[in-house]
C-alpha cells in the first residue's frame, strides 16, 4: 500500500529572503530621524523594506522606491478612549497589493491623508475602523497589546485582522512590555489564526544611543520579487517569521514529521495548541525533526541563541 505524501510549508517555493521593519515613525509624526535619514539607517543595515507608519495619517512614499529598497504605505491609528479607561487600541494599517485596492470599495487612502476616527464607545468602534480600512483595499494589524493593556478577548472579537504584532522592539526596550508573546498563543488555542510579527516601532535616537530603538525586531518575508505586490501577499499568505536576532531557513511538516532548520541556536522549542512536548538544546543545533502525534491543530516553531535572541515562525494549521 502506498503512503499519500502530505506537505504543509510556512514559506512559498522559490523566490528571496526579505528582511523588514513593518511599524516605525519619522520626524513626520513621533520620530527623531527625517524619513531620509530613516530610510538610509535602515537600508545601511540590510533591511529590503519599511513602513513608515506615522500616526494618524497615510503616508505612500513608493515615487522613493529602488531596485533593493521599498516602502510600504501605511499609518498607525489610534482610537480615542473614553475616560478611566486604560485600554489603547492602536490598529496598524498597510496598503494591500493591488489587487485589494481593485476590489476596494471605498475611496483608496491618499498620501498625508488623515485618519481620524470615532472615540471609542465600544468593540464596535474598533471592528468597523478596520472593516473601513479593509475596504479601501488595506491589511490591518493589531499593535503592541502587551503594552495597550489590552485583554485576550478584546482582540479575540476583532475580525479582519491579518497579524497580532507579538515582539515590538520599542515597548520591549524602553518598558519591558513589548512581548506578547502569551497572548497570540491564547489566541490560537481558542481558534483566532492571526500570524505573528515582530517589529521596531522605532522612534530612533541614533546611532550608538542606548535608547535606540531600531534595528531589534523584524520579518523575513519570502516573496517572488522585492515589490509591494509580492511583499503584502507573503505577509497575507503568512510566508514570513519573525526574528530579533536568529534566521530560519526552512519550516514545513512533511509525511507527518515536523521539519525545521534554522542558523546555529542553543534551544528550539515546537509549540502547537496542546502543551509543548519537543525540546532541542545545544551549543550549536541548526534543526529539529519531530513526529506529530496526529491530534494537533497547530505547530510552530521558537528557536533562542545563546544571547537570548530569538525568532518564530507562524503556525502550520492541521485541522
Amino acid at each position: 500500500m502506498c503512503m499519500t505524501m502530505i506537505t504543509k510549508k510556512s514559506f512559498m517555493d522559490g523566490g528571496n529572503w526579505y528582511k523588514g521593519n513593518l511599524h516605525g515613525h519619522s520626524t513626520l509624526s513621533d520620530g527623531a530621524l527625517t524619513p531620509e535619514e530613516l530610510r538610509k539607517a535602515y537600508k545601511e543595515r540590510g533591511y529590503s523594506f519599511i513602513a513608515h507608519s506615522e500616526h494618524d495619517f497615510f503616508t505612500n512614499f513608493e515615487q522613493e522606491n529602488e531596485p533593493n529598497f521599498i516602502l510600504l504605505p501605511a499609518s498607525e491609528v489610534g482610537i480615542r478612549m473614553p475616560a478611566g479607561d486604560i485600554r489603547i487600541f492602536h490598529l496598524h494599517v498597510i496598503m494591500g497589493t493591488d489587487e485589494h485596492l481593485r476590489a476596494a470599495t471605498k475611496e483608496p487612502l491618499r498620501h498625508m491623508e488623515p485618519i481620524i476616527w470615532p472615540d471609542f464607545v465600544s468593540i464596535d468602534t474598533a471592528q468597523q475602523f478596520i472593516d473601513d480600512m479593509v475596504a479601501r483595499g488595506n491589511i490591518v494589524m493589531f499593535n503592541h497589546p502587551h503594552w495597550s493593556t489590552v485583554e485576550w478577548e478584546d482582540v479575540y472579537a476583532l475580525d479582519n485582522l491579518f497579524a497580532l504584532e507579538v515582539y515590538n522592539h520599542c515597548s520591549e526596550w524602553h518598558e519591558n512590555m513589548g512581548n506578547s508573546r502569551i497572548m497570540w498563543e491564547t489566541l490560537l488555542r481558542k481558534g483566532k489564526k492571526l500570524w505573528g510579527t515582530a517589529t521596531d516601532d522605532n522612534h530612533n535616537r541614533y546611532p550608538g544611543d542606548i535608547y535606540n530603538d531600531s534595528f531589534g525586531g523584524w520579518v523575513v518575508v519570502k516573496a517572488p520579487e522585492l515589490t509591494r505586490n509580492a511583499v503584502v501577499q507573503a505577509l497575507v499568505e503568512g510566508s514570513f517569521y519573525s526574528s530579533t536576532g536568529p534566521e530560519i531557513y526552512e519550516f514545513r511538516i512533511e509525511n507527518n514529521e515536523v521539519i525545521f532548520e534554522c542558523s546555529p541556536v542553543e534551544r528550539i522549542y515546537m509549540n502547537g495548541d496542546v502543551r509543548q512536548y519537543q525540546i532541542e538544546l545545544g551549543e550549536n543545533i541548526t534543526s529539529l525533526r519531530k513526529k506529530l502525534r496526529g491530534d494537533e491543530k497547530f505547530i510552530r516553531v521558537e528557536c533562542l541563541d545563546k544571547f537570548g535572541k530569538f525568532a518564530f515562525t507562524n503556525p502550520i494549521y492541521l485541522d
